[in-house]
């Protein structure tokens, strides 16, 4: 909507002129900081005798650090000459209608309306002067109506420019500073006239539909790429294209191109995630063109499209709307209530089928292929899960109570289990899959009711075990189970355990014991599972030991009973773990033993990449910081324990340390050996205890520590026992 009059003569720009000067300052308060960090921290390093491939990588990243503070300066100093350009252009066009009503007033006859339209007022004139006044007037009056039109142009067009500028992220998904932002009002019109230029030519060449060639669909992927960050490029490709004819495309290119190879489909892939992610953003608009968008594309859920054939004798099979919608849903994080209302529709269709979600496939099993690569497409409910991976938001709305025992029944009888399972990460932890974060939220009340859900439907005897062997649900299940160690720990240690295993949930004893143990025990029958839970616990664990022994003041009463706590629990939980790899009897082949040392390798490399990146930290159990008050905690990755007795942790399961006094025996390598298992949670913990003694300079007492850990520990794995044999049909039973 165009800038009035009124808006503009009546404009208050003190805010803008404020946030003029709060710019100014930024650039010289970066620089500063980052003269601080070179000749502090980065000559510290240099100078002293630290060497070696640690050493290297610490400068390297010191070195980034100080090239990113120069990037924040720069832009810094970008914005605030683009927001001096954008007030100097709207003070100048207030002066000008000033100037204007200032002239209009002086004059006896020019008068002006509120809407700013000026006219000849010949009223108070003689009648015989009247007419000729009036065409006098008239060039006037049409000069100064232009003027004022011409000023509420400008300010509109600076306007627009400066939302452009300020909205737009050439970086797109990355993270990073951008250096290269508009400087001045002229060149940020200029980008904005650019972007509508390039998102005019995309939807020429889309509907060119199957006639496109894979070169000039590398040409729509740069471009694309390029706008990726725009909302105004997103959008009005979008928008312009159309809901039914941006699915009419897809299909059309993607019959066009069946059968690629090689380089082609490589090219092709890169466009299909890219688009996604485009459209993706352009959801996020909420004006009337994008509302009117994401309507129609849902309205077209049921509606069946097809490419043009040029063989008379061959009929694509097409695919309907919510086909070809959710096989543009793989990248990107898409609306929030766009997927809501999405999500309802497509699920009111794949519920359809009596059963229970047994007859979900055959919902799906026609189609054309509208994925480059593995996938087909025909299954809506791939993309649609996978956008909810990248929502936790949406996610954490999606799975009420009807919507999951729907999709994870489904989940035996179809392949959207890895999907599904994402989306259940997302929607539990609060993290987007594969989203760099330095926090993790507290655990919500819907959030942990979706965890106890997820929890309720594994541990049914009739069928629970499927969503682990047969939906292949257990690697996720286990990332579950790993961020949510403290309400488990809590659920399995009883009422009043908070004191010592610390929490920051909304919920903290939001977990029915039974439940916990069942599922813990079938989620460890998958290997990916059970190393997710052992590192989980390894994390937690550890992070607890050191909390307590930094600041005993967490805990009211004595710190041995703290600790006492802590190893108890860990007893229990790595109790049930090697108690369902025992009953299994699934470690007595060479096979599994790999799989398992192959699991722990890639879940200790995917502890270890959240611990540098922060990708993924939602599935680290929360830990607490001992710097903080009570109860105040953070992840792994964000409060520096990995650098500390939780690092030597991770990194002795990671690497299969030997155990004290034992030349055959590594760190959890134990198989099938309870015996052995156990000595392993007791020395692990044993371990921390004393890294963490160390590390802070503690009065307690080592062998006593560690007997006490012992004792702990045992005491832990005998409860365990009688709490698996009172709730879970085992073979040893």
């Amino acid at each position: 909507m165009a800038i009035t009059y009124q808006q503009l003569r009546t404009a208050d720009l003190s805010s803008l002129s404020d946030a003029v000067d709060a710019w100014r300052r930024l650039p010289g308060q970066f620089d500063t900081v980052a003269r601080s960090f070179g000749s502090t921290v980065t000559k510290g390093l240099r100078d002293s005798d630290w060497k070696g491939e640690t050493a290297t990588e610490a400068l390297e990243k010191f070195d980034l650090i100080e090239k990113q503070m120069k990037a924040a300066s720069d832009e810094a100093h970008d914005v605030h000459t683009l927001l001096r350009s954008a007030l100097e252009a709207f003070q100048t066009a207030k002066s000008q209608l000033k100037a204007i009503e200032k002239q209009v007033a002086e004059d006896k006859y020019l008068k002006i309306t509120p809407e700013g339209r000026i006219y000849c007022d010949i009223s108070a004139a003689p009648q015989d002067h009247q007419e000729s006044l009036s065409k006098g007037y008239f060039n006037a009056v049409q000069d100064y109506n232009k003027r004022v039109d011409s000023i509420l142009k400008d300010a509109d067009d600076a306007d627009l420019a400066l939302h452009h500028a300020l909205t737009s992220d050439p970086n797109g998904s990355a993270r990073g500073f951008n250096t290269d932002t508009a400087t001045t009002i002229k060149e940020a019109e200029q980008r904005r006239k650019e972007a509508l230029q390039d998102a005019k030519a995309m939807v020429e060449l889309a509907r060119k539909g199957g006639d496109l060639s894979v070169a000039q669909v590398r040409h729509m992927r740069g471009v694309f790429a390029e706008h990726e960050g725009d909302p105004l490029f997103n959008e009005k490709f979008a928008t312009s294209l159309g809901a039914k004819g941006t699915l009419q495309f897809w299909v059309d290119l993607s019959e066009a191109h069946a059968g690629a190879r090689g380089a082609d489909l490589k090219e092709l892939k890169g466009f299909q995630e890219q688009i996604s992610t485009n459209l993706a953003n352009a959801t996020h608009s909420d004006s009337r063109a994008m509302q009117q968008w994401k309507q129609g594309v849902i309205d077209a859920g049921n509606i069946s499209f097809a490419a043009d054939s040029k063989d008379p004798f061959y009929r694509p099979p097409g695919a309907v709307g919510f086909q070809v919608m959710s096989s543009l849903m793989g990248s990107g994080k898409y609306d929030t209530d766009f997927l809501d209302d999405y999500g309802k529709a497509l699920l009111k269709v794949d519920k359809a089928p009596a059963g229970e979600g047994k007859y979900t496939d055959e919902v799906w099993q026609r189609g054309a292929d509208l994925v480059f690569g593995k996938e087909t497409g025909r299954d809506p409910l791939h993309g649609y899960l996978d956008a909810l991976s990248h929502n936790p938001e949406a996610a954490t709305q999606a799975f009420d109570k009807s919507n999951l025992d729907h999709l994870l029944e489904s989940s035996k009888y179809t392949d959207r289990g890895n999907s599904l399972g994402l989306a259940l990460e997302a929607a539990v932890t609060g993290v987007a899959h594969e989203e760099a974060t330095d926090h993790v939220p507290p655990h919500s009340k819907r959030q942990v009711e979706i965890m106890r859900n997820v929890m309720d439907a594994v541990a049914q005897p009739d069928g629970g075990a499927d969503l682990v062997e047969k939906a292949g649900l257990g690697p996720s299940f286990g990332r579950m189970a790993s961020a949510y160690m403290p309400e488990i720990s809590i659920a399995l240690a009883g009422s009043g355990s908070e004191s010592a295993l610390l929490t920051n949930s909304s919920v903290p004893q939001g977990l029915n014991e039974p439940d916990v143990a069942r599922f813990l025990y079938e989620v460890s029958r998958d290997s990916d599972g059970k190393a997710a839970i052992q590192y989980g616990e390894t994390i937690y664990t550890a992070s607890l030991l050191e909390a307590h022994v930094a600041d005993p003041s967490l805990y009211e009463g004595s710190t041995d009973r703290a600790i006492e706590t802590v190893a108890h629990n860990s007893g229990m939980i790595q109790s049930i773990v090697g108690h369902s790899t025992a009953d299994a009897e699934i470690s007595k082949s060479v096979a599994a033993e790999k799989d398992y040392n192959e699991s722990i390798k890639q879940q200790g490399d995917f502890i270890k990449t959240v611990a540098s990146t922060g990708v993924g930290v939602g599935s680290i159990a929360l830990i607490p910081f001992a710097s903080t008050p009570a109860g105040a905690l953070t992840s792994a990755a964000a409060g520096g324990f990995f650098s500390g007795v939780v690092g030597l942790a991770v990194d002795r399961f990671y690497e299969g340390k030997q155990l004290d006094g034992s030349l055959d025996d590594s760190l959890y390598r134990t198989g099938q050996d309870l015996s052995k298992a156990k000595d392993s949670t007791i020395q692990q913990a044993q371990w921390c205890a004393m890294d963490a003694i160390a590390a802070h300079d503690s009065k307690l007492p080592g062998d006593a520590t560690k007997d006490l850990i012992r004792q702990a520990v045992n005491a832990g794995w005998t409860d365990s026992d009688t709490l698996l044999e009172d709730n879970h049909e085992r073979p040893s039973a």
